[in-house]
C-alpha cells in the first residue's frame, strides 16, 4: 500500500470525549451535570459517542476514576449515542471485572457499548497493581485478548486460593456477540503499528506533534493492517481535538486563552511528575512557560477546532486528509460551561457540512 487509502469525508463522524476537567471554581456535582447535558445533546443531535477516561490521584480528571459508573450514569438518559471507554488502564484491573462492569452497561445501553484500552502512565496509579508497572506495555496486550475472549463467552481458567485454577465464564452476557477495541495510542509509531497487526481501531491524539506527522503514523497504521490481512480502510482513527467553535476566532480565543493555558499547564505537571518519579530530568519553572507558550500557540492554531465554522472546518479537513476518520470534540479543558453550551450550535452546523 502506498501511503493513505483515500478517505470520504462523508463518512468522517464526531463524537465528544471527556478527559480532564481541572475547574475549581465549580463543584465536582456540577462537572458531571455538564457532562450529562453535552452528552444529551450529543445522543439529540446525532453524534457517534462519547470517550470517557479512567484518571486516579491527580486533580487533572480525576473525577473519571471509573468510566463504567459514569456510563451507568448517562446511559438510561440517552437513546442512540455509544460509550466508548478512552481507555480503561487494563494492568489495574482483573480482565473479568472489566467484562462484568461494561457487559452490564451493554445490556443497560441496548448493545451500545465499545471499549478502548490503555497501558497506564502515571506510577502512583499502580498501587492497586504494583507488579504489572514494569511490564504494563504486554500486560495490557495479553489482557485485550483475553477481554475479548471472555466478551464471546469463552471460558478461561485464572488462579484463585491456594493456586487452584478455576475455569470461569462471565456473566451476565452483553448484547453484543463482538467486542469493538480501541487502543489509545500518543505518538510511539510502534503503537501505531501494533495496533493495525491486532485489528484494532486507535484512538490517538496531536501530543507534540502536527496533523502532517500524525498522518504518517496512520498510514503505518493502515499499512500494518494491511500486511496482517485486514482491510486496511476499516481501521478506524480517531483524533482527539479541543474545540470551541463560535461566531468567530475573537470571541474563542478571549473564552479559551486562559482557561486553555491552565489546562496546558495542569496536564504537563501530571506528566512532569510521571517523569520525574520514573528518574527522568526534572525541567525548570522558565521551561514550562516557554513549553506552555509554545503549546498553546500550537494547538490553538493548527491542532484544536478553535474559532468559527469556517475555521474549524480548516483543520477538519486536513484531519480528513492525514487519515482520520472519526474527531473526538474535547470540551472539558476549562472553558465556562456557558460559553461551551452556547457554541454548541456552531458544533452543529459545523457537522452537517459532513453529512
Amino acid at each position: 500500500m502506498n501511503g493513505t487509502p483515500k478517505r470520504n469525508s462523508s463518512k468522517v463522524s464526531f463524537s465528544f470525549l471527556f478527559f480532564s476537567d481541572v475547574r475549581k471554581d465549580v463543584s465536582n456535582a456540577e462537572k458531571y451535570r455538564f457532562m450529562r447535558d453535552v452528552t444529551l445533546f450529543a445522543d439529540r443531535e446525532g453524534f457517534e459517542a462519547i470517550y470517557m477516561p479512567e484518571r486516579h490521584f491527580y486533580e487533572f480528571g480525576s473525577i473519571y476514576a471509573n468510566p463504567a459508573i459514569i456510563a451507568a450514569y448517562l446511559i438510561p438518559q440517552t437513546k442512540q449515542i455509544r460509550f466508548r471507554s478512552a481507555g480503561v488502564s487494563l494492568p489495574l484491573h482483573h480482565p473479568t471485572e472489566v467484562v462484568e462492569w461494561w457487559a452490564m452497561n451493554d445490556i443497560l445501553s441496548g448493545g451500545r457499548v465499545d471499549l478502548g484500552f490503555g497501558s497506564g502512565w502515571n506510577k502512583a496509579d499502580f498501587i492497586t497493581a504494583p507488579s504489572n508497572f514494569e511490564k504494563r506495555r504486554e500486560i495490557c496486550s495479553e489482557r485485550i485478548e483475553i477481554v475479548r475472549r471472555l466478551w464471546r463467552g469463552e471460558s478461561i481458567s485464572f488462579p484463585g486460593p491456594d493456586g487452584e485454577a478455576f475455569s470461569v465464564t462471565v456473566h451476565p452476557r452483553p448484547i453484543q456477540k463482538e467486542l469493538n477495541v480501541w487502543l489509545l495510542v500518543a505518538q510511539n509509531d510502534g503503537a501505531f503499528i501494533h495496533a493495525g497487526k491486532s485489528g484494532y481501531n486507535v484512538f490517538t491524539m496531536l501530543y507534540g506533534i502536527n496533523l502532517e506527522a500524525m498522518g504518517k503514523k496512520i498510514a503505518k497504521y493502515r499499512r500494518a493492517r494491511e500486511e496482517a490481512g485486514f482491510d486496511p480502510a476499516e481501521g478506524k482513527v480517531t483524533l482527539m481535538l479541543h474545540t470551541l467553535v463560535d461566531k468567530d476566532i475573537n470571541r474563542v480565543r478571549a473564552a479559551v486563552e486562559k482557561p486553555f493555558k491552565e489546562y496546558i499547564k495542569s496536564a504537563l505537571d501530571a506528566h512532569t511528575k510521571a517523569g520525574i518519579v520514573q528518574g527522568e530530568t526534572e525541567i525548570t519553572e522558565d521551561e514550562k512557560n516557554r513549553m506552555l507558550e509554545y503549546s498553546y500557540e500550537r494547538y490553538s492554531k493548527t491542532g484544536a477546532l478553535f474559532g468559527s465554522v469556517e475555521d474549524a472546518r480548516k483543520i477538519v479537513d486536513q484531519a480528513i486528509e492525514m487519515g482520520v476518520d472519526e474527531i473526538a470534540c474535547l470540551v472539558d479543558f476549562g472553558v465556562d460551561y456557558s460559553n461551551v453550551m452556547d457554541s454548541l450550535p456552531f458544533l452543529k452546523r459545523l457537522v452537517s457540512l459532513y453529512r
